[in-house]
C-alpha cells in the first residue's frame, strides 16, 4: 500500500450511519440514507447534514447490511449507479436486481485497494436480515480503512465481539486512529436482546477503550425516530456518561453536517 503520511483525514457526519470520508484525494461514503422516513411511519428528524447534491465525487460507497436504515435503495440510485458499491455478499445479487450493477462483494477477511486507501472488511455481530423471512440476508460486516497515515473503523451496527478487535488489530504495530462506533438505546425491558446486536452509549465507550483508539466519533443518532426510542435518547445518554469518563477529551461528537479534520499520524 502507498504510505501517503503528509495526507490529512477529514470526517463529516451527514445523520444516522452515513458518514462521509475524506483520505486526502479519496472520498468514501458510508450506508447512505437520505431519505425523509424509514418504512412509511418513522419520520427523520433532522436534514441530511449535506444534501445529495452536495456531495463531492464519491469513489467508493460501502454498505454494511440490508436494514433499511443502512440500505436505502433511493439515495443508492440518488447518488450515482456507476460508483463501486461493496457490500455483503449476501445482498449483492439483491442490489444488483435492483439496477444497482457496479456493487461488489466485500467478504470478511480481505480488502480491496481505492489508489492509497486499503478497504478491510469484518465479520460485525448483528443480523442483518430486512425482513422476518430473509435470514439469509442477514450477513452484516464492518470495515476499516487505511492510508498509511489515518486509519478509521467504521462498524455499521454490531455488539462488542472479538471480530472488531481482530480487525483493527491487522494495522498493528500502529495504532487505530478513530474508531466511529454506533449508539443506540433500549427500554430496559429490550436492553438485553438489543445488546447481543448493537451498541449501547455504554458499550461504544466500552469498546473505544478496547481498541485504544486515538479517537471515538459516535453516530446512529440525531435523525430517524424510532419504534421505541427517540431520535437522541442514545446521545443524551452518551454525553452524561462522557462527563465522569477517563477518555471525554478523545471524544468527538459530531452534529449532523459537522466536519472534523485530522493531520494523519502514521504512528
Amino acid at each position: 500500500m502507498q504510505r501517503n503520511a503528509s495526507s490529512s483525514l477529514q470526517i463529516t457526519y451527514i445523520g444516522h450511519a452515513t458518514l462521509l470520508l475524506r483520505f486526502g484525494d479519496v472520498v468514501i461514503l458510508t450506508d447512505p440514507n437520505f431519505d425523509p422516513k424509514l418504512g412509511a411511519f418513522l419520520p427523520r428528524v433532522s436534514a441530511p447534514g449535506m444534501e445529495i447534491a452536495e456531495l463531492p465525487h464519491i469513489d467508493a460507497i460501502v454498505l454494511t447490511h440490508a436494514h433499511a436504515d443502512h440500505l436505502s435503495f433511493r439515495s443508492l440510485r440518488a447518488v450515482a449507479t456507476d460508483i463501486p458499491i461493496y457490500a455483503p455478499q449476501a445482498i449483492v445479487q439483491w442490489l444488483r436486481h435492483a439496477g444497482l450493477t457496479s456493487a461488489r462483494a466485500m467478504v470478511p477477511g480481505t480488502s480491496v485497494q481505492i489508489r492509497s486507501v486499503s478497504i478491510r472488511a469484518g465479520n460485525a455481530k448483528h443480523m442483518g436480515a430486512r425482513y422476518v423471512l430473509d435470514r439469509w440476508r442477514g450477513e452484516a460486516i464492518m470495515y476499516l480503512f487505511d492510508d498509511g497515515a489515518s486509519s478509521v473503523l467504521f462498524t455499521g451496527d454490531t455488539a462488542i465481539c472479538p471480530a472488531v478487535l481482530t480487525l483493527t488489530r491487522q494495522i498493528a504495530p500502529r495504532t487505530l486512529d478513530v474508531a466511529l462506533l454506533p449508539i443506540g438505546y433500549a427500554p430496559k425491558w429490550k436492553e438485553y436482546f438489543f445488546r447481543r446486536g448493537h451498541l449501547t452509549a455504554a458499550d461504544a465507550l466500552s469498546l473505544f477503550v478496547q481498541l485504544d483508539a486515538r479517537m471515538l466519533i459516535p453516530f446512529h443518532w440525531g435523525t430517524f425516530q424510532h419504534i421505541t426510542s427517540g431520535a437522541y435518547d442514545a446521545i443524551r445518554v452518551f454525553r452524561t456518561l462522557l462527563k465522569t469518563h477517563h477518555r471525554s477529551s478523545d471524544v468527538r461528537v459530531l452534529e449532523p453536517g459537522d466536519s472534523l479534520t485530522i493531520s494523519g499520524s502514521g504512528e
